[in-house]
C-alpha cells in the first residue's frame, strides 16, 4: 500500500480510460461477458416479475441485482489492477460482498424511487416550486449515478480489501469531490452508453454493464490512488507545520 500511495499514480481522461476498456474488454472478453450475461440473467427474471406478477415486486427484488453486479465490478477492478481473472473469481465475488453489495443496491434502489418520484411529481405539478422540485430530485439522481460510479470500483478494490466498508464509501465520495469535472464527463459518457445499449437491449445483457465496470474502474481506482497518497503527503506536512508553531 505505502508503495503505490508513493508512487502518485495518474488519473486517466475518460476518453483514454474507454480505449483502455476497449483494449481490456478484447483481451477479457470471454470472462467479461460471461458476467455480464450472469447480470443479465438476473435483470431478465426482475423485469419478468415486475412485468407479470407486479411493478412492486419487481422493485422490491431490484437489490438482488447488486449480487451479480457486485460480481462483474470484482471481475472489472481484478483487471485494472493487473491481475489473473478466472470465471470463478464472479462466484466468489458475490460470497465475499454479498452483504454490503445487497446494502447498497437497497440504498440505491430505494433513493433511486424516491429521487424519481419526486421528479415527476415536481414536473407533473407544475410551477416555480415544482420545477424547482424537479431539478433537485435531478441533481440527487446524477449524484447517486457519479458516486456508484466510484463506489462500486473501490468497494470491490483487491487492495482495499482490508479497509472497512464505510471507509471505502466515505473514499467515494472524497475522490467524487477531488474530481468534480472528470466525474461529470464519465458520468455522462457512462450514462449515453447505458441508454444507447438499453436501447440495444442484447447490448445491455451481454457487453455494456462489463464495460461501464471497466471504464469507472480505470478512472474510479487511479483517482482513489491518487487522493490517498496526496493525504498521506499532507498529514506529514500539517503535524511538522504544527510542532513548528508549538
Amino acid at each position: 500500500m505505502s508503495e503505490r500511495l508513493a508512487r502518485r499514480p495518474s488519473v486517466p481522461t475518460v476518453r483514454v480510460a474507454i480505449r483502455a476498456a476497449g483494449t481490456d474488454f478484447y483481451y477479457q472478453s470471454l470472462r467479461l461477458i460471461a458476467a455480464n450475461v450472469a447480470w443479465g440473467t438476473g435483470f431478465l427474471g426482475i423485469l419478468a416479475v415486475g412485468m407479470w406478477l407486479s411493478p412492486a415486486i419487481g422493485l422490491v427484488a431490484a437489490p438482488l441485482l447488486a449480487l451479480p453486479f457486485v460480481g462483474v465490478v470484482r471481475v472489472a477492478a481484478q483487471i485494472v489492477r493487473g491481475e489473473d481473472v478466472v470465471l470463478s473469481d464472479v462466484a466468489t465475488a458475490v460470497r465475499s460482498y454479498a452483504v454490503p453489495a445487497l446494502v447498497a443496491g437497497i440504498v440505491t434502489v430505494l433513493a433511486g424511487f424516491v429521487f424519481a418520484s419526486n421528479m415527476i411529481g415536481g414536473i407533473a405539478g407544475g410551477g416555480p416550486i415544482g420545477w424547482a422540485f424537479a431539478t433537485l430530485a435531478a441533481w440527487g439522481l446524477a449524484a447517486l449515478w457519479v458516486v456508484g460510479l466510484a463506489f462500486w470500483p473501490l468497494l470491490v478494490d483487491p487492495v482495499r480489501e482490508a479497509l472497512p466498508v464505510a471507509a471505502r464509501a466515505r473514499l467515494a465520495g472524497l475522490v467524487v469531490l477531488a474530481n468534480p469535472l472528470r466525474f461529470a464527463v464519465l458520468g455522462v459518457s457512462l450514462a449515453a452508453v447505458t441508454i444507447i445499449s438499453a436501447v440495444a437491449f442484447a447490448a445491455l445483457l451481454s457487453v455494456s454493464v462489463a464495460f461501464v465496470a471497466l471504464v469507472a474502474s480505470r478512472v474510479a481506482l487511479p483517482a482513489a490512488d491518487q487522493l490517498e497518497a496526496r493525504l498521506a503527503t499532507a498529514a506529514p506536512n500539517a503535524a511538522t507545520g504544527a510542532s513548528g508553531r508549538v
